[in-house]
């Protein structure tokens, strides 16, 4: 069983062993009582455009120990944050 208290602030890194960021908190899933994902508050800017906060699925977890190593991740995630003042 995984205790979600000692993932905050795990290091996440992705299958290629880039670090995407540090867990910041873990998204519930209080209907089926299981770890829907995690939020990476401070991301890689190498890998996440601008830095900004992300979610990764639980199902992308590979691994878990001192750190958490993923299946799967993009190259980039890429963002526009779009000007919604006219």
């Amino acid at each position: 069983m995984i205790s979600t208290g000692n993932l905050i602030e795990k290091p996440v890194y992705t299958e290629k062993g880039i670090l995407v960021g540090n867990v910041y908190d873990v998204i519930l899933d209080f209907e089926n009582g299981s770890i829907y994902g995690i939020l990476i508050k401070d991301t890689n800017t190498g890998v996440v455009n601008e830095g900004i906060p992300i979610s990764i699925p639980f199902r992308w977890i590979k691994a878990i120990g001192d750190a958490i190593l993923l299946l799967t991740f993009p190259d980039k995630v890429n963002y526009n944050r779009r000007n919604t003042t006219q």
